[in-house]
């Protein structure tokens, strides 16, 4: 009993760095993880924090036992969660936790339907940013993770599922005809928040093409960045599945921006080397299928925004003029716009297969 008191301790100060957070987290003093992090170390010999540091470092040694320890205290806790579901088979309870992007415009309609599939199991989902979905999972609070991005640990690993395009979109009254970097870095880039990955790839692709905005707008969420974007307020890097359907009525239009070509990948976080519960299993199963059917999807160009690599019709879709298109295309002034990942919408009832009548996603 006083070694396992001693290793959630440490396992809590691994996962935090920091012995109040630790506290918190166990619901006991701080002066009692302390004291069983000191009694560990002594049993083995090692130290294993840097108390003289704030940051809550953790020594060569003691990222070495943190590995195994938090890796074992999650298989522990896995069993826990099968057991449960095993006591009763086709029941249980399933926590996932998603990134703003997956959780809001891939994951609606896949949960409705596995809840059809499995009545008896209860499934909620959590949103949250990749940093925090990874938390998750160390708490064990959620048993999978989806975050666009790759994120894992000493005892989380990361499988990529799907990739998807990074385009720049705007108004089509507000795109210039023929984009420059001088005409790009006048207008205004709206965004989400620092640390989300269509933020950071994007962020990336424009340092390398040296497109400097001179003005930023950060906004919390996808629906107020389309928001903003329809009524004219900038341009912004973004997900096509996001803007799919603004992108079909006509309300927005991508920026064609010769060397842009971003892409990010959706990954599932689970915990490393542990056996998922059957209805976490079951989930993943269905989320992988349904994925790979987007992504041939968006090979046979059978997403919302038709792939095309006609210069006339990309121009037409682009800018404004059907002849200026056909002229500015003969004389091959622009490259065709190229893409070869998936661009359907998860809300659409085309890009994922149609849920059982009178079934319905509630938004």
């Amino acid at each position: 009993m006083e070694l396992e008191a001693r290793l959630r301790a440490f396992a809590a100060f691994a996962r935090r760095r920091s012995f109040s957070a630790a506290a918190a987290e166990l619901r006991i003093s701080q002066p009692a993880v302390s004291k069983h992090v000191a009694d560990l170390e002594r049993a083995l010999g090692l130290k294993l924090v840097e108390r003289a540091r704030r940051d809550g470092a953790l020594t060569s040694a003691g990222d070495f036992i943190a590995n195994h320890v938090l890796r074992a205290e999650s298989l522990l806790a896995q069993a826990d969660l099968g057991a449960a579901q095993f006591r009763k088979s086709g029941s249980g309870s399933l926590t996932i936790v998603a990134s703003w992007l997956t959780g809001t415009y891939l994951l609606p309609e896949l949960i409705a339907e596995f809840r059809h599939l499995h009545p008896a199991v209860h499934i909620s989902l959590e949103l949250g940013t990749a940093a925090q979905a990874v938390e998750w999972l160390r708490s064990h609070r959620a048993e999978l993770g989806f975050i666009a991005g790759a994120v894992g640990g000493a005892e989380i690993e990361a499988e990529p599922l799907l990739e998807y395009e990074i385009v720049i979109v705007g108004q089509p009254a507000l795109v210039p005809a023929r984009p420059s970097r001088e005409s790009l870095e006048a207008l205004t880039w709206i965004s989400r928040e620092e640390g989300s990955a269509t933020r950071i790839a994007s962020d990336a692709a424009m340092a390398r093409l040296g497109i400097v905005p001179r003005r930023r707008l950060e906004l919390p969420s996808y629906e107020a960045v389309v928001s903003a974007l329809k009524r004219g307020y900038g341009v912004a890097a973004i997900s096509r599945y996001v803007v799919a359907t603004e992108l079909r009525a006509g309300l927005l239009t991508i920026v064609t921006v010769h060397g842009w070509n971003v892409r990010a990948v959706v990954s599932v976080l689970r915990v490393r080397e542990a056996l998922l519960t059957p209805s976490a299993e079951q989930f993943q199963a269905l989320v992988r299928n349904r994925f790979a059917e987007l992504s041939r999807q968006g090979r046979q160009k059978s997403g919302p925004i038709q792939r095309d690599n006609d210069r006339a019709t990309l121009l037409r879709r682009d800018f404004s003029g059907f002849e200026a298109a056909l002229r500015t295309a003969a004389k091959g002034q622009l490259e065709p716009f190229s893409a070869r990942e998936p661009t359907s919408h998860s809300r659409r009832k085309p890009t994922l297969p149609r849920l059982p009548r009178g079934f319905r996603v509630r938004s």
